[in-house]
């Protein structure tokens, strides 16, 4: 049997063709999907559901969850911390209904050990479900960092804009092979304040908090770039990553 990967979705307001009258989709794009299957994986896509136990129920199908990128994590309330107020002024793409389905995901599986991983949006949420904090906005909160969204700039998912340094003893640099690698960037948030009992196991060239992990667990491991994205073909290495999530899971 094939390990069973749950994959969280984003929340879409069908605005082609005008129809913004016509329900939210759920939805995520195919190379998460894409990449579980070529690392031996069975993905399905978790809908967002308001019942805990309809919840609970999909949760206990799934051998492995992976926590994949989209909306910035609700700031209404502050609750992911950070250093600059700026942001609060402008609306964003968040889905507190997301939030509160993913964090409570998210401690089940840390509660059963169950394998997670991370993706962008994912790494920054297993932070804030730990305690931690974000920069709400890099080139606010960290005006001497390059830019984290040159991919999103290029119009490219398989732009490399930059190698990520990876810590020797960690369990990315044991999964990859190597302490360095390149890799993809399309956020302007990230890891300000450590969430309880992670460990950082990769940085940028600027010091921006790449990868996190949780030591003592199976597999809970997050990543800020997108390297669904590129495993096929632009990075070969980043495959290993998914072969590792589903073999664990």
């Amino acid at each position: 049997m094939k390990a069973l990967i749950a994959i969280t979705v984003g929340e879409v307001i069908n605005f082609e063709s005008g129809k913004a009258w016509m329900p939210t989709i759920y939805g995520q794009f195919h190379t998460y999907t894409d990449a579980v299957v070529r690392a031996g994986g069975a993905p399905f896509i978790l809908p967002l559901v308001d019942d805990e136990k309809v919840l609970r129920t999909l949760y206990e199908q799934c051998d492995g969850l992976l926590l994949s990128g989209g909306h910035d994590l609700d700031m209404l309330d502050d609750k992911a911390g950070g250093s600059s107020g700026a942001r609060l002024q402008v609306k964003v793409n968040t889905s507190p209904r997301r939030d509160k389905q993913e964090i409570q995901m998210l401690k089940w599986a840390i509660a059963d050990d169950k394998p997670v991983l991370g993706i962008c949006r994912g790494m920054e949420l297993i932070n804030v479900a730990l305690g931690g904090t974000l920069h709400k906005h890099i080139p606010d909160d960290l005006p001497t960092a390059k830019n984290h969204e040159q991919s999103i700039h290029k119009q490219d998912m398989r732009h490399l804009a930059h190698q990520l340094t990876l810590e020797a003893d960690s369990h990315l640099a044991r999964i990859l092979g190597t302490t360095h690698i390149a890799a993809n960037t399309l956020h302007h948030q990230a890891v300000d304040k450590l969430g309880d009992g992670l460990v950082v196991t990769a940085h940028a060239e600027d010091g921006i908090i790449e990868g996190i992990e949780l030591p003592g667990k199976r597999f809970i491991l997050g990543l800020q770039s997108h390297p669904e994205a590129l495993e096929e073909s632009v990075e070969p290495l980043w495959r290993s990553l998914f072969t590792a999530f589903v073999d664990a899971a």
